[in-house]
């Protein structure tokens, strides 16, 4: 492996924001590859619940292991004496994820040849134009793979105590299901479970779950809480993922504060309203508001009282039911606003009530029309405001408070808009947005990309070339190994 990152067979070995080395196809077109050169992380917000929940000593299943996006930072977690069983059943994303489990020293890590269904035989996986999209449906090019099921695998392995497994399974997921029923009677883990995979649903899932016992949850977008979900109640578009949990699980989860059983009634008061003001005022940026006619106090009721729930979701001196109630409170409270009397301070601050409640359209819709507002140059600021990126709380305005605004607006909304710009087209004017000189490195990444994976030959910007916190594969960059750039 050369210092950039590329070894002779054509893979590039990356570094993810946990310190997790993957080894990728050394294309653009392979979306883990392009999605950790732009983002340094998976896109999913499960990764991130992960993170804060798993603990040493764990064990765990990854059921469509793919290229190890899940199952190398979750070794790292468990380690040193938890285990990671990963089943991917193509042979080129297993020897790639064989490297980086030798690159990580992930002895925990144990790949496992097969793919999961409701029972043993030999099948044929027939292979997507990019190894994510490999399934057992279909037809195409193909090889021969083993399929097992998780009761045959139960019997076989004789495990203790399973925490947590991860079905993405490309619509094999049902079946997986029927042929884990004696797994599922033994055993009660936390299951994650792909409900959509491009333009297809996997309605039948959540009822399956249920009737095995299981209650469903989807996560949060702000914090690692699960929320629960009533069978049949439509989803966000963009949630790709729900959890299942049985009482016994779902009350463990409870306890250690990353779930939510029930949802209390909440409202705003005099009390919640001070103090939300007093926590408005002590933000960095709130010096910006001194020059408004209320200062930081908003004017309007209503806006006034969205504020204050969403204060209440922030503060860690209130209870998990009690802060989500908030913010449920403040999302639809300030989503009715908006539809009357939009403004920038309240668009702005609407995206961010509505990504960390996990609305992420209705957050995506505000910096839509936020965006049309600013390149209309009617918009003016004349109330208080989150900024739309939780970055900008700590990134001091200065003198240009409209072009710190601007910034955060049009940021996020380029990183909600898509899971990553492999998907879809720019949101924004990425030429003009990169230039920006509070804006993350990302959006100079997914300019470079853009026009790389379109098959144009793309000098790699000086800002590339230096390592940065936000920017962990510098010296891929910089030895020009990264496709279609040069330097």
């Amino acid at each position: 492996m050369d210092r950039g990152g590329r070894d002779m067979m054509g893979e590039l070995s990356l570094r993810m924001t946990d310190g997790t080395h993957i080894v990728v196809p050394a294309t653009l077109g392979a979306i883990t590859t392009y999605v950790i050169l732009e983002q340094e992380s998976w896109f999913e917000k499960e990764t991130a619940f992960l993170a804060s929940w798993l603990k040493p000593g764990m064990t765990v299943l990854d059921i469509g292991a793919n290229l190890g996006v899940y199952s190398l930072p979750m070794a790292r977690l468990l380690a040193p004496h938890g285990q990671v069983f990963a089943y991917e059943p193509a042979s080129e994303p297993r020897r790639l994820l064989a490297l980086s489990k030798a690159k990580n020293e992930a002895t925990n890590l144990h790949v496992v040849a097969a793919a999961l269904s409701d029972g043993e035989r030999e099948g044929q996986l027939v292979l997507g134009s990019s190894s994510e999209l490999n399934s057992l449906q279909g037809s195409g090019p193909s090889e021969n793979v083993q399929i097992t099921s998780l009761d045959a695998e139960q019997k076989s392995r004789k495990w203790g105590a399973i925490d947590f497994v991860k079905i993405d399974a490309e619509g094999e997921e049902e079946r997986i299901l029927a042929g884990a029923q004696a797994f599922f009677s033994e055993h009660s883990p936390l299951v994650m479970f792909e409900i959509k995979a491009g333009e297809k649903h996997n309605d039948g899932l959540p009822a399956a779950f249920a009737s095995l016992g299981f209650g469903i949850y989807r996560l949060l977008g702000g914090a690692p809480v699960l929320v629960p979900v009533k069978i049949g109640e439509p989803l966000d578009p963009y949630e790709l993922n729900l959890f299942a949990a049985k009482p016994e699980r779902a009350a463990a989860l409870a306890g250690e504060g990353f779930l939510i059983e029930t949802i209390p009634v909440w409202e705003p008061d005099d009390t919640a309203r001070d103090w939300a003001l007093a926590q408005f005022k002590a933000q960095s940026f709130a010096p910006i508001f001194n020059a408004l006619p209320g200062g930081a106090a908003a004017q309007d009721p209503i806006y006034r009282d969205a504020l204050a729930g969403y204060a209440i979701w922030r503060s860690q001196e209130h209870t998990w039911p009690q802060r989500y109630a908030a913010l449920k409170f403040a999302c639809d409270t300030l989503g009715a606003l908006c539809q009357q009397q939009a403004s920038l301070s309240r668009l702005s601050t609407l995206a961010r009530i509505a990504s960390d409640i996990g609305n992420r359209t209705m957050a995506v819709n505000a910096l839509r029309f936020t965006a049309e507002v600013l390149k209309g140059g009617k918009g003016r600021i004349l109330e208080p405001f989150w900024p739309a990126s939780p970055r900008f709380d700590h990134l001091a305005p200065g003198d240009n408070v409209v072009g710190w605004f601007v910034a955060a607006a049009l940021e996020r909304f380029e990183q909600l808009a898509s899971f990553s710009s492999c998907f879809a087209p720019p949101s924004v004017d990425l030429d003009w947005l990169a230039k920006q000189p509070l804006v993350a490195t990302e959006i100079e990444r997914r300019r470079v990309l853009q026009r790389a994976r379109a098959g144009q030959k793309v000098a790699v910007p000086s800002r590339l070339r230096r390592a940065a916190p936000d920017h962990l594969n510098a010296a891929a960059w910089r030895a020009g190994v990264v496709p279609n750039t040069s330097l």
